[in-house]
Order: structure tokens, then sequence, then C-alpha cells
């Protein structure tokens, strides 16, 4: 009798387990597409992602090469890349309408800031987003045909040590690197018991492009770009001299 109680202890402990791992990986592929396919939806750019690592158990989620792609118009590859975003999730959470995401961390972005006369990518990918929510109703799960139901409680929003490369046309093709300040943000979608994807992206897109354009305004463009042009004219100069 007790062999037999042991081994259906044994045989539900690893179906438990089997369970597990068979979300993750479930979830691995489902929260993957949802990322190119509705990221690149809400932004108006295509949108990459490299892979997706969830540890069910752990609570625990991890992506690797995220990259958000520049509208048309404008010359430089990419406006945003991300080695690495990690989560930390309510576990209990994952199978109601509303997960609640404990933490998302996201450092050492690379940014590229690229401003033309008709305002900056970061500008036109901000209206993209404002769009996407606009025609989809605030606050309204994305419940159309194919579109992610879920909506989304993020407490905490860590995005550290990044960097903008600053792009112009009066810089002639050079870009400039500056440093990001560090920005937290909390609460994402409490108010209202939870923001859809496209909130979400919205409000976390807003706030950085807010803080990138903060940070390119302590430069002067043309002040960069004259020292730009000496500093190759006197490089050019000094290539001359060797051949006099």
């Amino acid at each position: 009798m007790k062999k037999t109680l042991l081994g259906i202890a044994v045989l539900v402990a690893l179906g438990f387990v089997g369970s597990l791992w068979w979300l993750s990986r479930s979830l691995d592929s489902q929260v993957a597409s949802a990322i190119r396919v509705y990221g690149s939806e809400i932004a108006g750019v295509p949108v990459s992602l490299s892979d997706v690592r969830i540890v069910v158990a752990d609570g625990a989620a991890t992506l690797h090469g995220l990259v958000v792609g520049n509208p048309p118009g404008f010359k430089t590859a990419q406006a945003l890349s991300l080695d690495e975003v990690t989560l930390k999730l309510d576990v209990g959470s994952l199978a109601t309408d509303v997960i609640r995401i404990k933490e998302m961390s996201i450092v050492k972005p690379d940014i590229t800031y690229e401003y033309t006369l008709g305002g900056s990518n970061l500008d036109v990918l901000q209206r993209n987003a404002d769009r996407y929510v606009a025609g989809h109703g605030y606050g309204k799960s994305e419940s159309r045909e194919g579109a992610p139901g879920k909506k989304l409680v993020i407490e905490h929003v860590y995005i550290k040590n990044g960097i903008v490369n600053v792009s112009a046309d009066m810089l002639n093709g050079k870009a400039v690197v500056v440093p990001l300040p560090d920005l937290q943000m909390t609460d994402i979608g409490k108010q209202s018991n939870g923001a859809t994807v496209g909130e979400a992206m919205k409000n976390i897109l807003g706030a950085l492009t807010q803080s990138v354009t903060a940070s390119v305004g302590t430069l002067n463009l043309g002040t960069v770009a004259d020292g730009l042009k000496k500093g190759a004219e006197a490089a050019t100069d000094a290539i001359r001299g060797l051949f006099k």
C-alpha cells in the first residue's frame, strides 16, 4: 500500500514537473511570436527578437536580442537595441486575465536618436503607438481575432546604463554618443486594473522618448557639427603634411 501511494506521489510530482516544462516551452514560443507580431504592429516598424526564456517555477523570464527598427525615411539601421530584458513574474497571475510583472529590468539599452526636419525617429514611433492605442480603445482588451487578450500590470520598470547615439543631417553622417539617465517607472496599468500590451508599450516608449529628448537637448548640435568639421579638416591637413 505504501509503495503504491509512493508511486502515485512520484507520478504526480513528475507530471507536475512535466507540466511546468511544457508550459514554459509553450510560453517561450507564444511570447516570442507575440512580441514580433504585435510589437511590429504597435510600433509600426519591424521588431525582431532572438529568443525568450521563461522559467515558470522561478517566475522569471528573459528576452534576448530585441531590436526595434526605424520608420521609413530615416537613414540609421535601427531605433533601439536591447541585448537583454529580464522580468520577474507573479506566477499565480499567468493563468488569469491580468498578468502581473513584479519587475522589468532593461540594462544597457542602445538607442539611436535620428533627427530630421520632420522630427525624430522616436517621435514617429511614439505617434505610431498612440495611433494604435487610439484605434483599439484605451483600457479595452485587444481581443480582436489574433490579438493578445491579456492585460498587464507592471509594478516596476528599471532602465539603466543606456546610451543614445545622436544622428542628424548637420553631423554629416557622424554620430555623437551621450549617456541616458537611469529611468524608473511604477505601477503601469494598476489604476485601470491592467493595461493592454499596446498601452504598456506606449507608456514605456513615451517615458523613454522624453528622457532621450532631454539628454539630446543638452547638446548644441551646431557646435558639435562645427567641432567635427574642424577635426576632419585638421586630420586632412595632417595627412597632406605627410606627403610634402
